[in-house]
């Protein structure tokens, strides 16, 4: 009997300090898993993230590299215009001002929508416990942008002159150059955005490649 219950004892013994039956300590593997779980998540996210930079900085040089043609190019359209006449003059304010008014006003608005959109579902992802911080973080990113076109834009406007066909080179190439740049603030805009929604679809298990569509809309 006293061999039976020293037996019994030391095996319960081992058993809490992890030897025999210890093995499948549900307690123990269970956290075993979580922290596996963590840190897959952690890479996971550490890899998109690097993903997004990349991607953002290969945006951003070809954004620059087509910025600097076209002022390579302007200087040239600048000189050229010495000669235009006032039809060619009358013609140019009015593809500005439906540029800016029309073009430009659009798209706008329907930036501004997609980011409201935006921000209602990262705020329900936040309140479900997930991590919205990078897309929180492009889609504020994408904001600035959206406001820095709408003060650019308005710089514009006021450089057209109420006579287009007094319209002279320098502010030719002022009203030029002020659309380019407004046009690449709303392009890098619609860029942040788009990160954001790949950061929102992922984390609502949606994760798709979008930017074929985005491709479209150039």
């Amino acid at each position: 009997m006293s061999m039976v219950l020293s037996l019994s004892l030391a095996s319960l013994a081992r058993a809490e300090d992890g030897d025999g039956l210890g093995k499948l300590n549900p307690f123990r593997d269970l956290k075993v898993e979580r922290q596996g779980f963590k840190d897959s998540m952690k890479a996971d996210r550490e890899a998109f993230k690097a993903k997004i930079d990349a991607d953002r900085k290969a945006f951003m040089d070809d954004l620059k590299t087509k910025r600097e043609t076209f002022f390579l190019e302007l200087k040239a359209k600048k000189e050229a215009w010495k000669t235009a006449n006032k039809a060619m003059k009358t013609r140019f304010c009015e593809a500005v001002g439906n540029m800016v008014t029309v073009k430009f006003t659009m798209a706008i608005e329907q930036l501004g929508n997609f980011q409201t959109k935006a921000g209602v579902i990262i705020d329900q992802l936040n309140g479900d416990g997930k991590d919205t911080s990078l897309a929180s973080e492009s889609l504020d990113l994408s904001k600035q942008k959206l406001e820095d076109a709408k003060t650019k834009l308005a710089s514009v406007k006021d450089s057209i002159p109420t006579e287009c066909t007094d319209v002279t080179p320098d502010q030719f190439a002022e009203i030029k150059g002020g659309a380019r740049e407004a046009k690449d603030l709303l392009k890098e805009s619609r860029e942040a955005l788009h990160q954001s929604i790949r950061e929102i679809m992922k984390l609502k298990g949606e994760d798709k490649d979008t930017e074929s569509n985005d491709d479209n809309n150039e």
